[in-house]
């Protein structure tokens, strides 16, 4: 005994303290053991005081919940409610889903959700299609046994040497010419050239122009230029003022002058001549389409001195004529040439009542006099032999013409010293040049349209031309899409209309200060309107894509 006393007293006095500690915790844990009934007693108690205390919550979240909501809880909430006799820990997770699912109600996403569904539920609405009747795809071609020669194979089965890039490109242009003939000088009745299914309906249609007014009014585009956004502002697209006119490709536009009807002509892909009357409802929707070409019609003018003359420049070599009111169509002039596939005229511009400039391949302005059955009385050679793409006469001046050729070269010519092939002065532009006008009133200026990406506003003094605004613009419409061809609004000289890349699809007007006046934009216009044309006093829009459609803003 004495050496364990010894012991215990070397040992430190904290030590010996938690010895006791332990050993009297073992010590009442092992009566506890001993005694069940006083351990079972203790955990009885215990749960009745967890259960008390989670009544006492849930009581206390009932009473917060029926002073926060307006209107009594309802049978759903109260089964969100945790339920009595669950530990602190549970009733923690019931808290937090219960304010989950009232942070998710206030967003209403199950009403949005609901919305939506009713939406899809609903059925889509197929786009309406207006115009001329769609064309019918012919089966497909039965296999024919070929010879060695269409092969292109010899006698013992080798191959023959393929033919060059160029002969290929000749070959593939005059099977074209071959495909799509050009139709005889005419004079011939208009109807002659309806090629669709529905000839009464034609026939009638033909019939109402014989009886088309070609008076005039006062133009809406002579005002202030406040006034003119502003009608240009409130005019609008709908499916109504959407039609097929012609079966591809548009190459031009241009409104009639009548203010009887809203009457839009289409040059297409393969010589039609599309005219729609807007109004019109019958099985085409009044669209309706004559081939009196058999190439792209290029340009289409109105007669200023008798507007019931339409005059057509086609790339198949001719100059035509159709008389509206008489329904008679005729060739005006021929551009004859053998290889006539890699030779056309392209536009054309009215100098007077009996003349007109043509611009051809090869550099040349043929002056047609349309009193001399269809006969070039003079020829001027420009731009050395390029090939001129415009060409407009000056609207005061008409002895001045200017021509843009694919050289980039803009030049200003004087009919009357035109011996020695020099212009009166040129610009260049570096890049082929798509589209020239002057301006409808006094001509002192030009507007430009070229694959470099600009708009230019050329100043024109008949003796120099100067860039006064330069405007960057996407050209680029690629091999599908016609070029851009920026034109004045009529009776106005600082406004313009071109078409557009943009997306959404949109006709864009730009001010002669390089600023963006407006854009004509809707839902029904979902297309590039590749050429555009004004009424020359009403306010109506037409613009035409490469599809065949055209849209209108009225």
């Amino acid at each position: 005994m004495q050496n364990l006393t010894d012991a215990s007293d070397d040992e430190p006095v904290e030590k010996r303290a938690r010895k006791t500690r332990s050993k009297l915790a073992k010590e009442r844990l092992d009566k506890e053991e001993m005694s069940p009934s006083i351990t079972d007693e203790r955990k009885v108690l215990r749960k009745r005081a967890c259960a008390t205390k989670a009544r006492k919550q849930n009581e206390a979240i009932m009473k917060e919940n029926k002073e926060t909501c307006d209107s009594p809880i309802n049978k759903e909430e109260e089964l969100d409610l945790p339920p009595p006799g669950l530990s602190e820990y549970e009733i923690m997770i019931q808290q937090n889903i219960a304010a989950k699912k009232k942070f998710l109600d206030s967003l209403e996403i199950f009403k949005t959700k609901g919305e939506v569904d009713a939406l899809k539920s609903q059925p889509v609405k197929k786009p309406t299609y207006r115009g001329i009747a769609k064309q019918q795809k012919s089966p497909e071609p039965v296999v024919i046994r070929r010879s060695l020669r269409q092969q292109n194979l010899t006698p013992d089965g080798l191959n023959l040497p393929l033919p060059s890039e160029k002969d290929i490109a000749r070959a593939d242009a005059a099977a074209d010419i071959i495909s799509h003939p050009r139709p005889p000088p005419g004079p011939a009745p208009l109807l002659d050239y309806y090629k669709s299914h529905n000839k009464e309906e034609s026939k009638n249609f033909i019939n109402d122009m014989k009886r088309l007014s070609v008076s005039g009014g006062d133009s809406v585009w002579s005002g202030n230029i406040k006034s003119v956004l502003q009608t240009m502002k409130k005019m609008k697209i709908t499916e109504d003022l959407v039609a097929k006119v012609v079966p591809q490709r548009t190459f031009a536009v241009k409104i009639h002058p009548t203010i009887d009807k809203a009457l839009v002509l289409v040059g297409g892909k393969w010589g039609e001549l599309g005219i729609w009357d807007v109004e019109r409802d019958d099985a085409t929707s009044g669209a309706y389409y004559f081939t009196s070409h058999s190439r792209p019609i290029n340009c289409i003018t109105v007669d200023p001195w008798k507007p019931e003359y339409i005059y057509t420049t086609s790339y198949d070599g001719s100059l035509r004529r159709t008389n509206l009111m008489a329904g008679i169509v005729q060739q005006v002039y021929s551009y004859v040439d053998e290889e006539i596939y890699s030779k056309y005229i392209s536009w054309h511009s009215h100098v007077d009542e009996n003349t007109i400039l043509v611009s051809a391949s090869h550099g040349q302005i043929i002056h047609v006099d349309l009193r001399a059955e269809a006969k070039a009385t003079r020829q001027y050679f420009v731009h050395n032999q390029k090939s001129v793409k415009v060409v407009t006469v000056h609207p005061t001046r008409v002895e001045y013409f200017a021509t843009a050729s694919r050289d980039g070269n803009v030049c200003l010519w004087d009919m009357r010293h035109h011996r020695k092939n020099i212009p009166v002065t040129s610009f260049s532009h570096g890049r082929n040049v798509t589209g020239l006008e002057f301006s409808p009133l006094t001509g002192n200026f030009l507007i430009s349209t070229c694959m470099d990406n600009h708009l230019r506003f050329i100043s024109c003094d008949l003796t120099n031309i100067t860039v006064e605004r330069k405007i960057q613009h996407n050209n680029q419409t690629g091999r599908w899409l016609t070029t851009f061809r920026a034109h004045y609004v009529p009776c106005r000289e600082d406004l313009i209309v071109v078409g557009s890349l943009m997306q959404p699809r949109r006709v864009e007007v730009w001010g002669c200060d390089g600023e963006l006046k407006h854009e004509f934009m809707g839902e029904c216009l979902g297309s590039v309107s590749s050429v555009t044309a004004l009424h020359p006093t009403q306010p109506i829009l037409a613009g035409c894509n490469s599809s065949g459609k055209a849209h209108v803003f009225k």
